[in-house]
């Protein structure tokens, strides 16, 4: 099946409601465009993300980063005060 429509002056186009219920989207929802070598373009639906594998994946990378730097590593409290206070009357 083939559809035309119009493009806005903000490049905005409207998808036709059987290619939507086709692919499942709702308002809101993200879709995918893909294109090939050839000039052909495609209209997906996105793939979900899972923003919370993300962060924890950026999270580990963090860490692992600043685990690197850590100058406290291996510390205890107890060791941290006196870093902090020099020796002196226990807390």
């Amino acid at each position: 099946m083939r559809y035309e429509t119009n493009m806005t002056v903000k490049g905005q186009i409207t998808v036709p409601k059987d290619v939507r219920d086709l692919l499942g989207l709702r308002p809101g929802q993200k879709v995918g465009i893909e294109t090939d070598p050839d000039g052909t373009v495609r209209i997906v639906k996105a793939k979900p993300v899972d923003d919370r594998k993300e962060w924890l994946e950026r999270l580990a990378e963090v860490r692992a980063e600043f685990k690197l730097q850590d100058e406290f590593q291996g510390m205890d409290g107890l060791a941290y005060q006196r870093w902090i206070r020099g020796d002196g009357p226990e807390v």
